[in-house]
C-alpha cells in the first residue's frame, strides 16, 4: 500500500514540499529547506547510489533524481529488484 502511494503521490508531494520550505527560506527561514536537502544528500550518497548502480541508471540522472525527489524516486526501483 505504502509503495504504492510513493508511485502515486511521492513526487508531487516533494516538489510541493521544496516549493513551501523555498518560499519559508526566502521569508529568512531556511532550516527546512536546508533539513530536506541534507536528508536528501544523505541517501544519494547511501541507498540511491546503491540502487542506481543495481539498475545501470546514468549517474547523472540518479544524482538528480535524488536530490530533487529522495525515497521517493529509489524506493520502487527497490522494490522492483526484489
Amino acid at each position: 500500500m505504502f509503495l504504492k502511494l510513493t508511485k502515486a503521490f511521492g513526487k508531487p508531494i516533494c516538489v510541493c514540499l521544496y516549493a513551501a520550505f523555498a518560499w519559508l527560506a526566502a521569508k529568512k527561514k531556511p532550516l527546512p529547506l536546508l533539513i530536506l536537502f541534507a536528508m536528501h544528500l544523505c541517501e544519494t550518497l547511501t541507498i540511491g547510489r546503491k540502487v542506481a548502480k543495481d539498475r545501470a541508471v546514468p549517474a547523472p540522472e540518479w544524482i538528480a533524481q535524488c536530490l530533487a525527489f529522495g525515497f521517493t524516486w529509489w524506493l520502487p526501483l527497490k522494490s522492483e529488484m526484489e
